[in-house]
């Protein structure tokens, strides 16, 4: 009699146990309209020489006292082929601060196939060195053709830092309602 009764107990917590998992929503099933896609920024090149790219996100404000910056860094490789590196930003961090750093190890050819960027539902997707002229900022270790999306990397006093900023006109298109 005890063990019939033990195990009427085990089958009733087991039945209701899988009732509430089953009433639980899956994490993955969220609703498109509730979710606000963050920043998403895909850079698709191709390069001369082997090294490690980043794009950075700088001074988030976290609070009054606080501010972080966020790193992606991927190790590309030269090769015939094009290179992809996206980077996805929550939707709480936004900064006008965004940075693509492409590696200090060695000077290389870099060719820009095009920069997607988007926030919520809009998107820059950038291609043409007027596109390039317009929306980015290119710094002094980087030698620029004017007719191609080519650059290439150089040093300048033994340093080598050759970055890429997104200029604030198109992060304030980005965020505007």
């Amino acid at each position: 009699m005890k063990i019939k009764f033990i195990i009427l107990i085990l089958l009733t917590l087991s039945i209701i146990s899988c009732n509430e998992s089953n009433q639980q929503k899956n994490p993955k099933e969220i609703e498109p309209d509730n979710f606000k896609k963050g920043l998403t920024i895909e850079f698709n090149f191709k390069t001369s020489k082997s090294d490690q790219f980043k794009i950075m996100m700088n001074n988030i404000k976290v609070d009054e006292f606080q501010k972080k910056n966020i790193q992606i860094i991927e190790n590309v490789i030269n090769s015939a082929g094009d290179d992809n590196i996206v980077a996805d930003f929550d939707p709480n961090n936004l900064s006008k601060q965004i940075v693509i750093h492409m590696g200090g190890k060695t000077e290389k050819e870099v060719v820009i196939n095009g920069i997607l960027i988007s926030y919520g539902d809009k998107q820059f997707h950038l291609t043409s060195p007027e596109e390039f002229n317009s929306n980015l900022v290119f710094n002094k270790f980087i030698v620029r053709d004017s007719t191609t999306n080519k650059l290439t990397t150089k040093r300048i006093d033994g340093r080598l830092n050759p970055t890429i900023r997104i200029k604030n006109s198109l992060i304030n298109q980005l965020q505007r309602e």
